[in-house]
């Protein structure tokens, strides 16, 4: 048979020869009677001298050939080039299987696509082809769960494990439309669940993302002196032990560095693009480092930066410990913004 699978989605497209090969490997043996052959330099006649071979003490024969069509393109005469294959194809022994796995479509690429293949167009009608074409996800509904969500909960069954529906929520917030994270995020969860139904604050415990987005939230809350947002998160990281204070205090440090850095270039008048340029952050994150040193101004900013490089030292020299010093920068830092920049949500 002749196997095409094509498509945004490179997990789905992973998980599907994976599957194929679970099917086919009956004995174990399939390992050494699998070929991958690159799209570079094939010829047809290559093509078929592997698809024709005979297996090996096996029931079966794996060949991948990947991208194929897609180096192949939709340029004129390509299925006159490759007609010895279009011919072969219904001939195809049945224990073999050639697989043409294709790459997702580059975000730059104007072509049409794998789908509008001449080769591809004149394979479809043999029974013994089958076409698979995995598009990305959506991670949004009217009236429902989003197909993300369902997915997500379709794999959960599959290996039986229970989680509860603000758990896949928080999940598909926090990772969108990327499966790859989320099958592994839910392995983990699983392992730490073991057994019980995974809820949100395990996803909020355990999952790398959201742990970052409490620490942002975390460091936003510091530099903009909103103190009892802050010690509110600040305690609850203390509680579930997903931060240390060191690594927060190195956090809050960095940020306040390029606040310093970006109220200058906003004396100056400086464009958005050398502010980036100078920081290193691009997109949300520059709006809101702006937004943040605008608010600060750049003497509250060099104020606050030497709060927090002073407690690091009475750290590290052990005048006080972490935690302490911790909630002590949250309240100086407060009493340092300006009274506009805390206002500001």
């Amino acid at each position: 048979m002749l196997h095409v699978i094509f498509g945004d989605d490179e997990f789905r497209a992973s998980e599907a020869l994976r599957a194929l090969k679970a099917a086919i490997d009956t004995d174990g043996s399939l390992a050494t009677n699998t070929s991958v052959l690159a799209a570079r330099g094939l010829t047809p006649q290559t093509l078929i001298q592997n698809a024709a071979a005979i297996p090996f003490l096996s029931p079966s024969r794996l060949v991948v050939v990947e991208g194929l069509l897609t180096a192949l393109g939709s340029r004129r005469g390509v299925v006159e080039a490759w007609q010895q294959v279009v011919d072969f194809v219904p001939l195809m022994p049945d224990s073999n299987h050639v697989v043409f796995l294709e790459p997702p479509k580059k975000r730059d690429d104007r072509g049409r696509g794998v789908g509008s293949s001449p080769l591809l167009a004149a394979l479809r009608g043999f029974p013994n082809v089958t076409v698979t074409e995995l598009n990305e996800l959506k991670t949004w509904a009217r009236g429902g769960p989003s197909e993300v969500a369902r997915w997500l909960q379709d794999r959960a069954v599959q290996r039986g494990v229970s989680i509860e529906p603000r758990a896949i929520d928080a999940l598909c917030d926090l990772a969108g439309a990327n499966l790859r994270a989320l099958a592994s995020e839910l392995d983990k969860l699983a392992m730490y669940a073991q057994g019980r139904a995974i809820s949100a604050d395990d996803v909020r415990l355990l999952t790398p993302q959201a742990r970052e987005e409490r620490m942002f939230d975390l460091v936003d809350a510091v530099v903009e002196g909103r103190s009892a947002d802050a010690l509110r998160l600040l305690r609850r990281m203390r509680e579930d032990g997903s931060e240390t204070a060191l690594h927060l205090l190195s956090m809050i440090s960095r940020q306040l560095r390029m606040m310093v850095r970006a109220s200058e270039l906003i004396e100056a008048h400086a464009s958005p693009d050398a502010i980036s340029s100078a920081t290193g952050a691009r997109g949300y994150p520059l709006e809101k480092l702006t937004r943040q040193s605008r608010a600060a101004g750049r003497v509250a900013s060099e104020a606050s930066l030497r709060a927090a490089e002073e407690s690091d030292f009475s750290v590290k020299t052990g005048r006080l410990n972490d935690d302490l010093a911790v909630e002590l920068l949250v309240v100086r830092l407060a009493n340092l913004a300006p009274r506009g920049a805390r206002a500001r949500r």
